[in-house]
């Protein structure tokens, strides 16, 4: 069973508790403290492993969690390190905090290591307080606890091109005939339960492609219809996108209908997604009426289409070279992606805009002296007439000009110029000048005092 989405409790180990201890040794009537650190917690980290195909492990024991550090010891030992939880997780692996669907890793290369929850610190032995003035300490701290959390791992896988198509139309099948892998066949729709991925080998190039194969899309995938879009992840790192389209239609539907509605379902699905090159492969082309339908169909559709065969396996070699060519090839020769999508309420309202301007623009060009070219100009003599008027009355509030300057009467700014300030040290004198006939009277006052004293 292929598991590509799985919860996960994960938490790292705590960090191990200082300790008290005092050297105890024979002739050594005061060794100290000795007491170590406590160790680190481990660490929760995750690993990106190719040998992993899906996300099995961690569906059927999702509660894990890391090894805690041991306390410190006596004789300055330190505790060991609790052992790191790791993880391993297939390329194209994503890790979302769960709730607020927030990313917090994502590996797509082998060997990359993630530290997804680090460990908690250990803590200090009474060692580390001793000093002059506490030379007996017994203090320690504890160790500090790790972190914790839960989250959602999501699996997209890494594929060179992906197969779209309604059920039945053929996927599983092409992949038997171009892969190594062996997807489940059925005359029923919806036999493709979960993502095949193969490997195209090209031996004459020394090289291969990846393809992924996901369940059949119906429409209303995005109401959750059928499978719904749950696999549509597995195509989103894809560089070429290939539908597969039933050609004859031997489930009385048509395949320009298949096509619509493929093209919706992506578009409803991610913008990304549908802005994605592809390439067309019209299966079943043995049976008779798919020639017929063809013709129509290359009418109304304008990209590649590539008629093949699974069933009598023709046009399969000519299907290779061209992935080949798409996937691999020169970039001028790649398919490029389609013209982006225009919903049909905006293409009325521009159909409507366009058309106006069109019948609007042709009476201008029919008469073009007659109605616009005579009226503009008869518009802007009388405009050309009236600034002679404004002229005049310009003439007439001239006159009063020099009244309103005398009125303004220039010298009033210089009576108004701080005279009293210029004054301001006359005042100053003024009183100074009493200041020695006081004096004066005094000393007279003195000098008639000693007389009488005198007599």
């Amino acid at each position: 069973m292929f598991i590509d989405e799985a919860k996960v409790v994960l938490k790292s180990g705590d960090g191990g508790h200082g300790c008290v201890s005092f050297r105890r040794e024979k002739f050594i009537p005061k060794g100290g403290p000795d007491g170590g650190n406590g160790g680190k917690g481990g660490d929760v980290v995750l690993v990106c492993d190719r040998n992993e195909g899906d996300l099995q492990h961690y569906r059927w024991q999702p509660h894990r969690r890391a090894r805690n550090g041991a306390p410190g010891m006596g004789r300055q030992c330190a505790g060991p390190d609790g052992g790191d939880l790791i993880l391993p997780v297939p390329p194209g692996t994503q890790v979302l905090e769960e709730g607020s669907n927030r990313l917090v890793a994502e590996l797509t290369e082998h060997g990359e290591r993630v530290i997804l929850l680090a460990g908690g610190k250990g803590g200090m032995g009474n060692m580390n307080f001793k000093s002059s003035v506490n030379q007996a300490p017994r203090r320690t701290t504890p160790g500090y606890p790790g972190e914790e959390g839960t989250f959602r791992i999501v699996l997209k896988t890494i594929a060179d091109i992906g197969l779209v198509g309604y059920p039945n139309a053929g996927k599983s099948t092409l992949t038997n005939l171009l892969t190594a892998a062996r997807p489940k066949m059925a005359p029923y729709p919806f036999t493709t339960l979960h993502v095949n991925v193969g490997v195209i080998d090209y031996e004459d190039r020394f090289d291969r492609i990846v393809m992924a194969d996901i369940p059949g899309l119906i429409e209303g995938a995005h109401e959750n219809r059928g499978l719904g879009h749950q696999f549509l992840r597995h195509v989103e790192r894809c560089s070429l996108l290939v539908f597969i389209i039933d050609m004859a239609g031997s489930e009385n539907r048509n395949p320009w209908d298949d096509h619509r509605i493929l093209e919706r379902e992506l578009r409803l699905y991610s913008p990304i997604l549908a802005a994605k090159p592809r390439i067309i492969v019209a299966n079943k082309m043995d049976l008779p009426e798919a020639a017929a339908k063809l013709k129509l169909f290359q009418e109304r559709v304008k990209d590649i289409v590539i008629p093949i065969s699974c069933y009598s396996q023709a046009g399969i070699q000519e299907f290779r070279d061209k992935l080949w060519a798409a996937v691999k090839g020169p970039v001028d020769q790649r398919p490029k992606a389609p013209a982006p999508y225009v919903e049909p309420a905006v293409a009325k309202r521009l159909a409507k805009v366009h058309p106006a301007k069109v019948v609007a623009a042709k009476p201008a060009k029919g008469k073009p002296a007659k109605a616009k070219v005579v009226k503009k100009p008869a518009v802007k003599k009388p405009a050309a007439k009236k600034p002679v008027a404004k002229k005049v009355v310009v003439k007439a509030k001239a006159k009063p000009a020099p009244a309103k300057k005398v009125a303004a009467q220039k010298p009033l700014p210089k009576k108004s110029k701080p005279v009293a300030k210029k004054k301001s040290p006359a005042k100053v004198v003024a009183k100074k000048k009493p200041a020695p006939l006081k004096k004066k009277k005094a000393t007279v006052v003195r000098a008639k005092a000693s007389k009488r004293a005198r007599r």
